[in-house]
């Protein structure tokens, strides 16, 4: 993985921005970060984005006074409705259009992440295996990609 520094460094771009819209794809939750903006898609259709994209495959969890709202092990159970495709669907479109922001971050020493919100929010992006992609920041105006996986300092040493 890479060294914290340099995980707090890029996600240290994310404090005072505000965290708009959030969807499931393929299995990915998507997190919309910042200013918004119109682009056109690879479809050729204008859809809204923001300066940041959080794209979280590892293991996650959303929590509000010591109370965990939803995880990522609720992406598969069954929408209680049973209307939509997951409890999660379900949760994401009725949580949002709701504009939080980040008021700090922090990491510890596995490099399990808090980004800790307005409204007392907290989400958490915690590192559960020893060989996966867990999170990604793409920031969408430059189109970099930063990754936080298993063995990523392996090949950057390399």
């Amino acid at each position: 993985m890479h060294e914290i520094s340099l995980i707090q460094q890029k996600l240290a771009t994310l404090l005072s921005q505000e965290l708009w819209d959030g969807f499931d794809f393929g299995g990915i939750l998507c997190l919309r970060i910042g200013a918004k903006r119109m682009t056109i898609n690879h479809k050729h259709e204008e859809v809204e984005i923001g300066h940041y994209s959080l794209h979280i495959s590892g293991a996650w969890r959303l929590w509000q006074n010591q109370r965990i709202i939803i995880g990522s092990g609720d992406w598969a159970q069954p929408d209680p409705a049973g209307v939509d495709r997951s409890a999660l669907h379900s949760f994401l479109s009725s949580f949002w259009p709701q504009s939080l922001f980040i008021r700090s971050i922090q990491i510890n020493r596995i490099g399990d992440v808090k980004l800790h919100l307005s409204k007392d929010y907290c989400l958490e992006l915690l590192i559960d295996s020893t060989n996966k992609e867990y999170w990604r920041l793409i920031d969408d105006d430059t189109d970099e990609h930063f990754i936080v996986e298993a063995h990523d300092d392996e090949e950057d040493s390399a």
